[in-house]
């Protein structure tokens, strides 16, 4: 065996730890798994040829030589999709559309496959070694379909490279043709040496295999330096840098992760580097420094909390910047890092002082009430949520609640529709408070709302009836229905996990809930529904004091003819 023999093995070598570089050193994106895909046809033709040299009985070594070509057969339509996916036409390929495309590649595989009298391939054991391999004509069917599908892709690149003004595109469509001509000439090279003029030389040479190599190394060095592929970085990296806001990204050990150009002529900083805030506010003259430094106390004192506040700066100009701290959390809202955004509103407060001077001196009294209207209608809106809402929990309040209660009963009581009343209160709340504080509550009483959301229908109205407890109207529901939604709830809020900070426990609570159902009514009712409603309310209320006399955590159930 000379030293020829091992090349096919060598050049398998080389595109094996491509691919693995490519894996391992990048985001994979649909345009790497595209790549990797063509990369896996390259690595079949080597292997194979490399086994079918080995092997001793001819039945074998056509068996490797036939999945060699297979691979080589599905170059064409490899390098097709490539060209559709760079050239930004991946659109054409859908499921029948890909069939089709692929008729004359699968056509090769199935010839390779049957290979009929050996009209695909054949060995002929009479000659020497090195030329027993004979190509029937259903082998030049398969050099066709393959030029047919090169030839494909070389129009639509060089279409696309006269057409597209997208620097990014023309380079991304200029690698795939490189590589293509790369491949494609080590692949004529190897038609002509090892099949047409195989009689004058002295043994099979590795040319395809020799191309594959090296056209995988273009492309990959490509891939990695040129970053042709890195799509979806390049767009981060372009947005954070064109946004008119500054950012910074920490860790949870404060050390900067990513900045971007806004940010450096108010802040000096390099990613890397530990962000030092009495360093930072230095840099800053007078009550800009105290105030920047006391923004960051605040920061250190509510780890959890998004903090924002408003900066004067008096260096060469007058700027005020709003500076805001928010906390990146993972999916157990633990603090895994913070994101600080610094935004300069000069021009926006420059404006508003100057409106404000305008229309002071020229008493504009139609526009001064176009501005107050709106401010009105804006306010108006905001009165409206705040006075039907849990400033807390977001949830309805108990005003709310009772006004559509009232409207709610006389069209039950007047159509006879059934309906139910959840009231629960959690259990042992004050103990949260004293033990973890007030924050450590709210947060508890905020997260019990949303597990209670979650088991109730998009129809039932929940309302903070007041402190720690909660009503619940649900319409159309009789005594059946509302004993399943009971349990739904008490499981769903003793199953809630509240995270309290980094490196605590989970705490969760339970609930004692009365349970009242209303299915029958008697036509007297009507004439007061307003007591009719507080009677209701009283039944929930005495059956909320018995599941809590009784133990606390469980529910008990009243029905009202």
């Amino acid at each position: 065996m000379g030293w020829m023999f091992w090349i096919d093995p060598a050049m398998f070598l080389i595109l094996f730890c491509l691919f693995f570089y490519v894996f391992s050193s990048n985001s994979i994106t649909v345009l790497h798994r595209i790549y990797l895909l063509l990369h896996i046809v390259f690595m079949i033709w080597p292997i194979f040829q490399f086994v079918a040299q080995t092997a001793s009985n001819t039945e074998y070594q056509l068996l490797f030589l036939s999945i060699s070509y297979v691979g080589l057969s599905l170059l064409g339509i490899g390098w097709f999709v490539l060209t559709l996916f760079f050239t930004g036409q991946s659109y054409v390929i859908r499921k029948s559309r890909l069939f089709m495309l692929a008729i004359p590649a699968l056509a090769s595989v199935a010839a390779i496959v049957f290979n009929p009298d050996g009209m695909f391939l054949s060995i002929n054991d009479t000659i020497a070694s090195g030329k027993q391999l004979q190509h029937g004509p259903l082998y030049w069917v398969m050099i066709g379909q393959l030029l047919l599908y090169v030839a494909v892709s070389f129009i639509i690149m060089i279409y696309k490279l006269r057409t597209d003004e997208s620097k990014r595109h023309r380079t991304l469509v200029r690698t795939v043709l490189i590589g293509l001509m790369t491949h494609l000439l080590f692949s004529l090279a190897d038609l002509v040496v090892n099949v047409l003029f195989i009689d004058y030389v002295y043994r099979y040479i590795p040319l395809i295999s020799v191309g594959m190599t090296l056209t995988a190394i273009y492309l990959v060095h490509a891939i990695g330096r040129n970053k042709v592929l890195d799509i979806i970085q390049i767009a981060q990296r372009d947005v954070m840098n064109t946004m008119s806001t500054g950012i910074i990204v920490l860790d949870e050990f404060d050390t900067i992760i990513e900045v971007n150009k806004v940010i450096k002529p108010i802040i000096r900083l390099r990613i890397g580097d530990k962000l030092d805030t009495a360093m930072i506010a230095l840099t800053f003259k007078d009550e800009a420094a105290k105030d920047f430094e006391a923004f960051f106390n605040e920061v250190r004192n509510r780890p959890m909390d998004r903090v924002e506040f408003e900066l004067e700066l008096k260096n060469d100009r007058f700027r005020h910047i709003i500076i805001q701290s928010a906390p990146i959390l993972d999916q157990k809202k633990a603090a895994i890092g913070r994101v600080l955004t610094f935004q300069d509103v000069t021009e926006l407060r420059l404006l508003v002082e100057e409106t404000n001077r305008q229309n002071v001196q020229l008493h504009d009294r139609n526009r001064d009430l176009m501005l107050m209207q709106d401010e009105l209608s804006q306010a108006n809106k905001k009165l409206e949520q705040m006075a039907i809402t849990d400033g807390l929990t977001g949830c309805y309040n108990r005003r709310y609640l009772l006004l559509q209660l009232e409207q709610e009963v006389m069209m039950n009581l007047k159509f006879g529709i059934s309906f139910s009343i959840f009231l629960f209160d959690l259990d042992y709340f004050k103990l949260i408070n004293d033990k973890y504080g007030h924050l450590v509550g709210d947060e508890v009483l905020c997260s019990t709302v949303n597990a209670v959301k979650g088991a109730l229908r998009k129809t039932d109205i929940l309302a903070r009836y007041g402190g720690e407890e909660f009503t619940v109207y649900l319409p159309h529901t009789n005594r059946e229905q509302a004993d399943i939604i009971a349990d739904l709830v008490k499981e769903a809020v003793e199953s809630n996990r509240v995270q309290i900070g980094a490196g605590e426990p989970s705490i969760s609570v339970t609930i004692s809930m009365g349970v009242v159902s209303i299915e029958h009514f008697e036509p007297s009712v009507i004439d007061d529904p307003k007591a009719y409603l507080r009677e209701i309310l009283a039944q929930a209320d005495a059956a909320l004091y018995e599941a809590k006399y009784n133990g606390r955590n469980r529910i008990v159930k009243r029905k009202l003819a």
